[in-house]
């Protein structure tokens, strides 16, 4: 796989979970009237500008990242240090978008470096400033050693089959997520049982108020919940097991007797789990995980292409998420 540098820059700029599963691209415009990209931060006449922009979901502060495509230097160090004390010192017009968008973290950005390789002496330079190292090990073949990712290439499988659904940007996205958050809360105001509920605003920059709540990220990813409790969820990323898929995407029940740990005993919990076994066969699902009260499972990505078909099959894994959990529930009570 013969990629350029733009190309990786490209990569990463697409899919910022590359580096960390938290990063998304802030609403701040650069020279190219592109988000998080070529972001002027110079004054006083004199433009500097940063290569990418993301921020952080955990704390919300902005995240600039440099990339090179030789051998990191002492210099490129320097370079992004100047970057963070130009942060500090915008001008109002800039200060208040930042602000805006970061909060009262914009002054204190996280720094990566992004490089073909670093000498000990740069890692030790950089580290003891707080900038994060990232190496590209063979341009060539595009081996990057990132500390967090086991394997690169499935990361880069999940970023074609992202490319080949039609969405190639997090911009892109975001109004295709909206369309099918609302369908998904037409649905629900509209289901038979008044106990049964969603959420009332979509956040696409935060965990708040979703399923997957260990990461922030461009997908799908609402919960459902039953007598103001967990039920189910729909999403399309968890993990490298759930990754993203071009042909499907997951659901989850949850199983709140167990979920919730409301039996008493162990041989209490062995029955709950037998019986929410038996129940999830019966219906015919294929189980692909069974842990800790959640059952996950596949679903066809082409019901989000219908709303009538979206309709139909929603409607049928919240009646039996409802179902299966009153089945389960009434071990405890019978117990």
């Amino acid at each position: 796989m013969d990629l350029l540098e733009k190309n990786i820059e490209d990569i990463i700029y697409n899919s910022p979970w590359l580096l960390d599963e938290r990063y998304i691209i802030p609403k701040i415009k650069g020279s190219r009237n592109e988000f998080g990209r070529q972001i002027n931060i110079g004054c006083n006449g004199f433009n500097r500008y940063i290569d990418l922009l993301f921020k952080d979901t955990r704390d919300n502060r902005p995240v600039i990242i440099e990339l090179k495509k030789e051998s990191l230097t002492r210099e490129n160090i320097a370079q992004i240090l100047e970057y963070r004390a130009l942060v500090v010192s915008m001008d109002d017009e800039k200060k208040t978008e930042w602000q805006m968008e970061f909060g009262q973290n914009y002054y204190c950005p996280k720094l990566i470096l992004i490089g073909t390789s670093a000498s000990e002496e740069v890692k030790i330079s950089a580290n003891l400033v707080g900038i994060e190292i990232r190496t590209l090990v063979g341009m060539e073949d595009l081996e990057v050693n990132f500390n967090d990712i086991m394997d690169i290439n499935d990361k880069l499988n999940s970023w074609n089959s992202f490319l080949n659904t039609g969405n190639r940007t997090l911009e892109d996205r975001d109004e295709w997520i909206e369309e099918v958050y609302h369908w998904t809360k037409e649905i629900i105001d509209e289901y038979e049982n008044k106990e049964v509920s969603t959420i009332k605003k979509l956040y696409k920059t935060s965990t708040k108020d979703a399923w997957i709540t260990e990461t922030a990220n461009p997908f799908i990813n609402i919960p459902f919940y039953y007598k103001d409790r967990y039920l189910c969820g729909l999403y399309e990323y968890y993990d490298e097991e759930l990754n993203f898929s071009q042909e499907h995407v997951y659901f989850d029940f949850l199983i709140q007797s167990i979920y919730y740990k409301e039996y008493t005993n162990h041989e209490q919990l062995e029955k709950m789990n037998k019986k929410a076994n038996e129940l999830i066969k019966i219906k015919g699902y294929k189980l692909l995980n069974f842990e800790e009260g959640i059952i996950s499972i596949k679903l066809s990505r082409s019901i989000l292409n219908d709303y009538n078909k979206f309709k139909y099959k929603l409607i049928s894994l919240i009646n039996d998420a409802v179902y299966i959990n009153d089945k389960v529930a009434e071990i405890f009570m019978n117990f």
